[in-house]
């Protein structure tokens, strides 16, 4: 965690490097590390940011709400995660590697690594939604389904868990031989607009492209390569992050001898 993180700026073009963030998290602060690898002002939406986090064996984070969207996407380790309330009262989910939980703001969660590990995380935050409201019981809207995006903030309290790389429950879409991608669940997203997991091929690429009505901002989960920017090229290996704006011409290119993943999520902008 203590290794320097790239970042490509919207506003200056320029490779970037953050410092370590430490948290004070209430009651545990010695057992969560928290350092923020993607700032709000270096990303492609101005709203997104990203957090990479370490939990300590028997470490807790305790129960509390944020006030943005948030997708963890957990890298190592086990554990457990309970929603609305403190374990057991809530809704409880295992946590390991290669398995994300969506929420909409307002979430009330806790962490707790019951593993003999440190439990590794880096978490998607997207500010802009709205909470689903401090009134009795829980406020749901109208369910959206897989491939269907919301192009307003709809208040309603939304969790999905998704097991990434479960070829039964999330099995992987082909494109040609080079290119996988899975698809990572968001249920009653706001400004999220989707989210996935790609997998490409030693020496290939995705295609080059671009987004008209949103950001992108991807995270390498392991591999080596390049962010293509325009006429840039910019290395990465594992741990690095690159959020591109609406109309950037981009591709991301595997220059290692292994298949190389990362996860990619889309936010509208204003």
């Amino acid at each position: 965690m203590s290794a320097p993180k790239l970042i490509f700026s919207v506003i200056s073009a320029l490779i970037l490097t953050t410092s370590s963030i430490s948290a004070q998290m209430p009651g545990s602060a010695e057992t969560v590390k928290l350092e923020r690898i993607l700032n709000y002002d270096d990303s492609g939406a101005k709203r997104t940011a990203i957090d990479e986090g370490v939990l300590a064996v028997g470490g807790h984070m305790p129960l509390q709400a944020h006030p943005e969207e948030r997708l963890y996407y957990f890298t190592d380790g086990r554990g457990i995660m309970s929603i609305y309330e403190e374990a057991p009262g809530g809704d409880v989910y295992e946590i390991r590697q290669d398995v994300s939980i969506y929420m909409t703001p307002g979430i009330k969660h806790e962490i707790i690594n019951i593993g003999n590990t440190p439990l590794r995380f880096a978490v998607f935050l997207v500010r802009g939604g709205i909470g689903p409201g401090d009134g009795e019981g829980l406020s749901w809207g109208a369910v959206t389904q897989r491939g269907v995006t919301v192009e307003k903030p709809v208040v309603g309290a939304g969790v999905a868990v998704t097991k990434v790389f479960d070829e039964g429950s999330n099995p992987s879409e082909p494109e040609g031989m080079h290119l996988l991608i899975r698809d990572i669940y968001l249920r009653r997203p706001q400004k999220f607009s989707n989210a996935e997991v790609l997998t490409v091929a030693p020496g290939r690429s995705t295609r080059l492209h671009n987004h008209s009505d949103s950001s992108e901002t991807a995270y390498i989960l392991y591999g080596e390569g390049n962010f293509v920017w325009d006429d840039k090229v910019i290395p990465f290996k594992a741990g690095d992050t690159i959020s591109y704006p609406i109309g950037v011409l981009r591709r991301v290119e595997n220059t290692g001898k292994f298949p190389m993943s990362y996860m990619v999520m889309s936010a509208f902008v204003d």
